[in-house]
Protein backbone atom coordinates (compact mmCIF):
# COMPACT_ATOMS: atom_id res chain seq x y z
CA UNK A 1 0.00 0.00 0.00
CA UNK A 2 2.77 2.40 0.96
CA UNK A 3 4.63 1.62 -2.27
CA UNK A 4 1.49 2.42 -4.29
CA UNK A 5 1.05 5.78 -2.55
CA UNK A 6 4.73 6.57 -3.08
CA UNK A 7 4.44 5.72 -6.77
CA UNK A 8 1.38 7.98 -7.18
CA UNK A 9 3.15 10.81 -5.37
CA UNK A 10 6.21 10.42 -7.62
CA UNK A 11 4.07 10.58 -10.75
CA UNK A 12 2.31 13.70 -9.51
CA UNK A 13 5.63 15.37 -8.79
CA UNK A 14 6.84 14.55 -12.30
CA UNK A 15 3.73 16.27 -13.63
CA UNK A 16 4.61 19.33 -11.60
CA UNK A 17 1.70 18.94 -9.20
CA UNK A 18 1.97 19.14 -5.39
CA UNK A 19 1.46 15.48 -4.49
CA UNK A 20 0.39 15.99 -0.90
CA UNK A 21 -2.17 18.59 -1.94
CA UNK A 22 -3.69 16.50 -4.73
CA UNK A 23 -3.80 13.32 -2.64
CA UNK A 24 -5.54 15.25 0.13
CA UNK A 25 -8.06 16.88 -2.20
CA UNK A 26 -9.06 13.99 -4.50
CA UNK A 27 -11.01 12.10 -1.85
CA UNK A 28 -13.14 15.09 -0.75
CA UNK A 29 -13.81 15.99 -4.41
CA UNK A 30 -14.94 12.45 -5.15
CA UNK A 31 -17.12 12.37 -2.04
CA UNK A 32 -18.70 15.71 -2.96
CA UNK A 33 -19.30 14.49 -6.50
CA UNK A 34 -21.02 11.36 -5.19
CA UNK A 35 -23.36 13.53 -3.11
CA UNK A 36 -24.23 15.92 -5.97
CA UNK A 37 -24.31 13.50 -8.91
CA UNK A 38 -27.90 13.27 -10.18
CA UNK A 39 -30.26 14.42 -12.93
CA UNK A 40 -30.94 18.17 -13.11
CA UNK A 41 -32.73 20.69 -15.27
CA UNK A 42 -30.72 23.69 -16.46
CA UNK A 43 -33.13 26.58 -17.04
CA UNK A 44 -33.06 30.28 -17.82
CA UNK A 45 -34.50 32.81 -15.35
CA UNK A 46 -38.01 32.66 -16.84
CA UNK A 47 -38.05 28.87 -16.86
CA UNK A 48 -39.19 28.69 -20.50
CA UNK A 49 -35.88 27.27 -21.77
CA UNK A 50 -35.03 23.91 -20.20
CA UNK A 51 -32.06 21.59 -20.70
CA UNK A 52 -32.11 18.21 -18.89
CA UNK A 53 -28.62 17.02 -17.94
CA UNK A 54 -27.04 14.38 -15.74
CA UNK A 55 -24.02 14.97 -13.51
CA UNK A 56 -21.99 11.77 -13.17
CA UNK A 57 -19.63 10.85 -10.32
CA UNK A 58 -17.14 9.46 -12.83
CA UNK A 59 -13.91 11.53 -13.09
CA UNK A 60 -13.41 12.92 -16.58
CA UNK A 61 -10.39 11.69 -18.51
CA UNK A 62 -8.07 14.33 -19.90
CA UNK A 63 -8.13 14.56 -23.70
CA UNK A 64 -4.52 14.24 -24.92
CA UNK A 65 -5.51 16.01 -28.15
CA UNK A 66 -5.93 19.23 -26.20
CA UNK A 67 -2.89 21.49 -26.32
CA UNK A 68 -3.31 22.30 -22.64
CA UNK A 69 -1.95 20.79 -19.46
CA UNK A 70 -4.21 18.45 -17.54
CA UNK A 71 -6.12 20.53 -14.96
CA UNK A 72 -5.00 20.10 -11.36
CA UNK A 73 -8.60 20.07 -10.13
CA UNK A 74 -10.70 16.95 -10.56
CA UNK A 75 -13.61 17.31 -13.01
CA UNK A 76 -16.42 14.86 -13.68
CA UNK A 77 -18.39 13.63 -16.67
CA UNK A 78 -21.71 15.17 -17.67
CA UNK A 79 -24.26 13.93 -20.20
CA UNK A 80 -26.95 15.87 -22.09
CA UNK A 81 -28.30 16.45 -25.59
CA UNK A 82 -25.93 19.16 -26.76
CA UNK A 83 -27.87 19.95 -29.95
CA UNK A 84 -31.25 20.27 -28.26
CA UNK A 85 -29.84 22.15 -25.27
CA UNK A 86 -27.80 24.50 -27.46
CA UNK A 87 -31.04 25.73 -29.01
CA UNK A 88 -32.42 26.46 -25.53
CA UNK A 89 -29.41 27.58 -23.46
CA UNK A 90 -26.73 29.09 -25.70
CA UNK A 91 -23.73 28.61 -23.40
CA UNK A 92 -24.56 24.92 -22.91
CA UNK A 93 -22.77 24.03 -26.16
CA UNK A 94 -19.48 24.74 -24.34
CA UNK A 95 -20.22 22.51 -21.33
CA UNK A 96 -17.90 19.49 -21.19
CA UNK A 97 -17.58 18.63 -17.49
CA UNK A 98 -18.65 19.62 -14.00
CA UNK A 99 -17.02 19.84 -10.59
CA UNK A 100 -18.19 20.33 -6.99
CA UNK A 101 -17.33 23.74 -5.60
CA UNK A 102 -17.23 25.46 -2.21
CA UNK A 103 -20.38 25.37 -0.11
CA UNK A 104 -21.98 22.54 -2.10
CA UNK A 105 -21.92 24.62 -5.28
CA UNK A 106 -21.90 23.10 -8.77
CA UNK A 107 -19.44 24.31 -11.41
CA UNK A 108 -19.94 23.75 -15.14
CA UNK A 109 -16.71 23.77 -17.15
CA UNK A 110 -15.52 23.90 -20.75
CA UNK A 111 -13.57 21.19 -22.59
CA UNK A 112 -10.38 22.98 -21.47
CA UNK A 113 -11.49 23.06 -17.84
CA UNK A 114 -12.42 26.77 -17.77
CA UNK A 115 -15.34 27.77 -15.54
CA UNK A 116 -18.55 28.59 -17.43
CA UNK A 117 -20.93 29.04 -14.51
CA UNK A 118 -20.93 28.39 -10.77
CA UNK A 119 -24.30 27.52 -9.25
CA UNK A 120 -24.68 28.22 -5.53
CA UNK A 121 -27.12 26.10 -3.56
CA UNK A 122 -30.44 27.72 -2.73
CA UNK A 123 -33.51 26.09 -1.22
CA UNK A 124 -35.82 23.32 -2.32
CA UNK A 125 -33.42 21.56 -4.70
CA UNK A 126 -32.47 24.75 -6.58
CA UNK A 127 -29.02 26.06 -7.48
CA UNK A 128 -28.57 29.55 -8.96
CA UNK A 129 -25.85 31.16 -11.10
CA UNK A 130 -25.31 34.64 -12.51
CA UNK A 131 -23.35 34.82 -15.78
CA UNK A 132 -22.00 38.34 -16.25
CA UNK A 133 -23.41 39.94 -19.37
CA UNK A 134 -25.77 37.00 -19.88
CA UNK A 135 -28.25 36.50 -17.06
CA UNK A 136 -29.48 34.28 -14.24
CA UNK A 137 -29.69 30.50 -14.64
CA UNK A 138 -30.91 27.68 -12.43
CA UNK A 139 -30.09 24.04 -11.87
CA UNK A 140 -33.11 22.21 -10.45
CA UNK A 141 -32.99 18.73 -8.97
CA UNK A 142 -36.58 17.60 -9.35
CA UNK A 143 -35.99 14.52 -7.20
CA UNK A 144 -35.26 16.56 -4.07
CA UNK A 145 -37.15 19.72 -4.94
CA UNK A 146 -39.28 20.64 -1.95
CA UNK A 147 -41.94 23.30 -2.63
CA UNK A 148 -42.53 23.61 1.12
CA UNK A 149 -38.94 24.81 1.58
CA UNK A 150 -39.53 27.73 -0.78
CA UNK A 151 -41.19 31.02 0.00
CA UNK A 152 -44.97 30.96 -0.28
CA UNK A 153 -47.13 33.85 -1.57
CA UNK A 154 -48.86 34.12 1.79
CA UNK A 155 -45.52 35.08 3.35
CA UNK A 156 -45.35 38.17 1.09
CA UNK A 157 -48.83 39.64 1.62
CA UNK A 158 -48.66 43.08 3.25
CA UNK A 159 -46.38 46.11 3.19
CA UNK A 160 -42.64 46.01 2.48
CA UNK A 161 -39.94 48.67 2.53
CA UNK A 162 -37.95 49.21 -0.66
CA UNK A 163 -34.42 50.58 -0.35
CA UNK A 164 -31.25 51.13 -2.33
CA UNK A 165 -29.23 50.70 0.88
CA UNK A 166 -30.16 48.28 3.64
CA UNK A 167 -31.59 50.04 6.67
CA UNK A 168 -32.52 53.19 4.70
CA UNK A 169 -36.01 52.58 3.20
CA UNK A 170 -37.00 55.01 0.44
CA UNK A 171 -40.62 53.97 -0.15
CA UNK A 172 -43.12 51.23 0.50
CA UNK A 173 -44.68 48.54 -1.67
CA UNK A 174 -47.90 46.69 -0.88
CA UNK A 175 -48.00 43.05 -1.93
CA UNK A 176 -51.70 42.44 -2.46
CA UNK A 177 -53.42 39.06 -2.26
CA UNK A 178 -55.68 40.03 -5.19
CA UNK A 179 -54.91 37.70 -8.14
CA UNK A 180 -54.36 39.34 -11.54
CA UNK A 181 -53.19 36.21 -13.38
CA UNK A 182 -53.31 32.50 -12.55
CA UNK A 183 -49.90 32.74 -10.89
CA UNK A 184 -49.59 36.47 -10.06
CA UNK A 185 -50.93 39.07 -7.61
CA UNK A 186 -51.43 42.83 -7.74
CA UNK A 187 -48.54 45.04 -6.62
CA UNK A 188 -49.08 48.59 -5.35
CA UNK A 189 -45.85 50.66 -5.09
CA UNK A 190 -45.96 54.10 -3.45
CA UNK A 191 -45.49 57.07 -5.77
CA UNK A 192 -42.06 57.63 -4.22
CA UNK A 193 -40.88 54.31 -5.62
CA UNK A 194 -40.55 55.94 -9.05
CA UNK A 195 -37.10 57.14 -8.03
CA UNK A 196 -35.94 53.57 -7.39
CA UNK A 197 -37.76 51.69 -10.13
CA UNK A 198 -37.16 54.36 -12.77
CA UNK A 199 -38.98 53.65 -16.03
CA UNK A 200 -39.69 50.13 -14.80
CA UNK A 201 -42.81 50.28 -12.64
CA UNK A 202 -44.08 46.83 -11.66
CA UNK A 203 -47.77 46.15 -11.30
CA UNK A 204 -47.83 42.45 -10.37
CA UNK A 205 -45.72 39.89 -8.50
CA UNK A 206 -45.28 36.15 -8.08
CA UNK A 207 -43.06 33.53 -6.46
CA UNK A 208 -41.06 31.58 -9.04
CA UNK A 209 -38.73 28.71 -8.08
CA UNK A 210 -38.09 30.29 -4.69
CA UNK A 211 -37.41 33.77 -6.09
CA UNK A 212 -39.63 36.85 -6.04
CA UNK A 213 -40.46 38.26 -9.48
CA UNK A 214 -41.89 41.76 -10.01
CA UNK A 215 -43.38 42.33 -13.45
CA UNK A 216 -44.37 45.48 -15.33
CA UNK A 217 -47.29 45.81 -17.79
CA UNK A 218 -44.75 45.53 -20.63
CA UNK A 219 -43.62 42.13 -19.39
CA UNK A 220 -40.26 43.44 -18.12
CA UNK A 221 -39.18 41.70 -14.92
CA UNK A 222 -37.11 42.27 -11.80
CA UNK A 223 -35.98 39.20 -9.87
CA UNK A 224 -35.23 39.14 -6.13
CA UNK A 225 -33.54 36.31 -4.24
CA UNK A 226 -34.06 35.66 -0.50
CA UNK A 227 -31.37 37.09 1.76
CA UNK A 228 -29.94 35.69 4.97
CA UNK A 229 -31.49 38.59 6.90
CA UNK A 230 -34.99 37.47 5.97
CA UNK A 231 -35.62 40.03 3.23
CA UNK A 232 -35.01 40.04 -0.51
CA UNK A 233 -32.23 41.42 -2.74
CA UNK A 234 -32.36 42.14 -6.48
CA UNK A 235 -30.40 39.75 -8.70
CA UNK A 236 -28.19 40.55 -10.39
CA UNK A 237 -27.31 43.28 -7.90
CA UNK A 238 -25.11 45.28 -10.38
CA UNK A 239 -24.51 48.95 -9.52
CA UNK A 240 -28.17 49.66 -8.69
CA UNK A 241 -29.07 47.28 -5.85
CA UNK A 242 -32.58 47.04 -4.46
CA UNK A 243 -33.68 45.51 -1.17
CA UNK A 244 -37.08 44.57 0.22
CA UNK A 245 -37.63 44.18 3.96
CA UNK A 246 -40.86 43.69 5.86
CA UNK A 247 -42.18 47.08 7.03
CA UNK A 248 -42.37 47.62 10.78
CA UNK A 249 -45.89 47.52 12.13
Amino acid sequence: MRSTIALVAAILLLLGLPAALVLAQDKPANEAAQALADTYQLTNADGDHVCPLTLLAQPRKHDPALKTAEPAAVTFDITFDKTACGAMILFSVDIASWSPGPGNSIQLNTHEGKLLAEFTEGVGGNWEALREGDGVYFLVNQRIADPAAQAQPSEMFGVWDLARTLGRPACRVRFSDAPVKPDSFRLDPDAGCNLLFGRFMPERWRIERGDLVLEAASGAKLRFAPSEEGGWGKVPEDNRPLYLTRAAQ
